[in-house]
This record gives C-alpha cells, structure tokens and sequence, in this order.
C-alpha cells in the first residue's frame, strides 16, 4: 500500500469547540448500544463527556482501560464524595445515602466485605442450586397451568429472583413486591432526588426490622447468621448491616430479573444459537457467559473520581473529573471478543466485565450465573417452542432505568 493510501487515523468525536456531549447518550434501539460507544472505541477510547451539573468526566469505552482503572489507586469509589460522578441529581442524593461497601475504598471497603465473603462461597451458592431448580419449575408449572399468552417477565423473570433472594436473605416472600418497588425507585432515571432518597431510606428501614426480627427469632438464614457471627460479637454494627443487607436485596432482585428477560428474548431473536443450547445442554455455561457479555444490563457503573491527575491511553484525566468505566462498550470491544457485535454461545466469554472488575466485583455473582443457568436449562426445555406474542418493535425495553431490561415480554408456545 502506497504512503498516500494508508488509512486515515480515527479522530475523538467528542473533542473540538464548545463543551463535550452530555452524558449519558440516548438509548432506544433495543439490544443495539448507543453508537457514541463504537466511535469512542474507535477514535477516543478514554472519551470526555459532560454530565447533568457540568461535570467533566470521561468514559472508559475499552477492556484494557477499563481493567486498568479499577484496579488503580489513584482512583476513588467512595460514593460520598462531593465530586463523585453521577447521571442525574437523583443519583447523586442516593449516593449520599449509601453506606454499604459497595461505595467505600478499601481499607473500609474489604473490612465489611469480609463480613459478608462466608455467605457468598461457591459451596454455599451451589447448595442453592436445588432450590433455584424447584423453585423454577414450580413457577414454569404455574406459567403452562395459566397458558399463552404469558408475561415472561412478570410469571418468571421478577418471581425466581426474589423467591430465591427470600430463601437466602430469610425474608417474607409476600415483601418482594415492595422490595422491588423500592429497587425501581433507586433505579430508574427520571424520578425527584427525593422520591430516590425515599426509596433508599425505605429499604434500609425495612432492614432494620428485618434485623430485629431475625436477632428476636434467629433461623437458617444469611441475615441470622450474620446476626450471630458478627453482631452479636461487636465486629458490626446493626446500622452497619441494614445498610449491607439493603445493597444485597436490591442487586439480587433486580439485576438477574432484566437477564431472565433480555436474555430470553435475545436467544429467540437468534434461533440459530438457540438451537444449539437446544441441541447441547452442556452449552448452557458458556451461553449464559455471552449472554451477560452481550447484554451488560448495568448501564452506567462501575464509577471513579480521579485523586490526582493521571494520564490514561493517551488523555490527561484531572483531580475531580469523574470516570464512568462502560462495561457494555469494554464487552464490546473487538480487541478482546472478535466480532463483538455477534452473539456466539460457544465462544469463550467468561471474562467478560458485566459483574465489575476489581475489589469491588459482584458479590453475588456466583448465585446470578446459577440461576441463570437453571433458566436457560429448563425454560426451552419445557417450552421447545418459546415465541414473542408480540411485534418486537413493540416490547418495552428500560430506557429510562440505569439497569437494562424489559418491563414485559408476552411469550406463546
């Protein structure tokens, strides 16, 4: 090739005159992500973006930056902090409100971590499995006694989670309902900062009761044994728990619910991958895999602030400017998954970024691909042959929440 025919570099979309674009990008085409994404990828892989209040921030759109990150001290997840990043000001005063790990740097952050490590081993995640199988074909048997057309999302996708999360955490399966409710409001993207603080006070507040009654009538339970182990023995405080216990339910109810939803209809948008967990039921690991690598229902997270200034691929991140690390667009990233853009069962994806990366990977991760797993496994079996009920044009997809899903999915068979 010529010197005058080699290909143009990429140049940053996002950089010239006047301010960089708001984030975050408008989402409305289904399973395809925003295509600000792509053209950071390719022209400004660490892309500055503009937020609600004026912000600086960047994006971190590839998998080497992305890991690199997170694991980089001179970077900060303490959600308390003043110049912390954030998509709206509802977010912001639920941030102010949290005061589990999950926002916290360590030393702070494995310290309470560690108090929850036992509850969450592979052993103990794979003693559930049974009951995730009852549990889920005892709700496929009330979707075939109801018959089509049904609401995937409502008959399966919000009941397994939750019946499974009652089961572990030891609370009442009649409050699932409100727990749910109050995960949506901490959630979705157009509400008040202060419907937001409501719904995060609510549920710490209902975890305070569950407390005291766990601590009144302890049982084989997470929040018992919790109770007991470190409670009691003055290593964590009651407050300290409601506010882990409150991070725990709603990451548990609402996050597997949208991959129940997405994941089923995307597989039925691709029979020729369906067809092949079909025909090999061993293929299931892997296919759950991809599927969280494709899909990546958390939109907006994991976030940092920068400590100082730090030079990242090339562009000069400064103290106070705001990091959004996008885990869709890293699991999108041709320089890690070939053809990214293809769902493939059988590839080998389980690297992927959608549980976070770093000290503060999901938790309950283990428990998420179970339950997966046993869905995929069981749902097409039972229901070979599994149809959308409605023009997929049609379906309502979460563009207004910060996790990814569907609010319905009407099926046949």
């Amino acid at each position: 090739m010529s010197k005058s025919a080699q290909p143009k570099p990429a140049t940053c979309p996002f950089t010239g005159a006047g301010e960089p674009p708001r984030f975050p990008f408008p989402r409305d085409r289904q399973f395809t992500l925003p295509p600000e994404y792509a053209a950071a990828r390719e022209g400004c892989p660490v892309a500055p973006v503009t937020l609600w209040n004026g912000q600086r921030a960047w994006l971190l759109t590839k998998y080497a930056d992305y890991t690199a990150v997170l694991v980089d001290e001179r970077f900060s997840g303490e959600f308390a902090r003043d110049d912390f990043p954030t998509v709206t000001e509802a977010r912001r005063s639920i941030d102010k409100l949290e005061k589990s790990f999950v926002g916290m740097d360590n030393p702070r952050h494995d310290h309470f971590r560690r108090m929850l490590t036992k509850e969450f081993t592979t052993k103990r995640m794979l003693a559930l499995k049974p009951a995730v199988e009852r549990l889920t074909d005892e709700l496929l048997d009330a979707m075939e006694k109801a018959g089509p057309p049904a609401d995937l999302v409502a008959m399966l996708a919000v009941e397994l989670p939750a019946l499974v999360m009652c089961d572990l955490i030891g609370s009442p399966y009649e409050d699932h309902t409100y727990i749910m409710k109050l995960a949506a409001g901490r959630h979705g993207m157009g509400q008040s900062p202060e419907v937001a603080a409501k719904s995060a006070n609510d549920l710490v507040q209902y975890c305070r009761e569950l407390i005291a009654r766990k601590e009144a009538a302890p049982a084989d339970d997470m929040v018992s044994r919790v109770i007991q182990e470190q409670v009691l023995t003055d290593r964590l405080t009651r407050e300290d728990l409601a506010n882990m216990l409150s991070m725990v339910l709603r990451a548990g109810h609402d996050t597997t619910t949208n991959m129940i939803g997405l994941g089923t209809l995307l597989l039925l948008r691709h029979p020729e991958e369906l067809a092949k967990l079909k025909a090999d039921p061993a293929l299931v690991e892997p296919a759950v895999e991809e599927l969280l690598r494709f899909l990546s229902p958390v939109q907006f997270a994991p976030r940092r602030v920068a400590l100082r200034d730090v030079e990242v691929n090339g562009s000069t991140i400064r103290q106070g400017d705001g990091v959004f690390a996008v885990s869709a667009s890293a699991n999108r990233d041709p320089a890690e998954f070939a053809d990214p853009e293809r769902l493939d069962i059988t590839r080998d994806a389980s690297h992927h970024l959608a549980f976070g990366y770093g000290i503060h990977r999901c938790l309950g991760q283990g428990l998420a691909r179970i339950e997966l797993q046993v869905v995929f496994s069981k749902l097409f079996q039972r229901f070979p042959n599994l149809a959308v009920a409605e023009p997929f044009e049609s379906l309502p997809f979460k563009y207004d929440s910060q996790i990814y899903g569907l609010y319905r999915l009407p099926v046949t068979w």
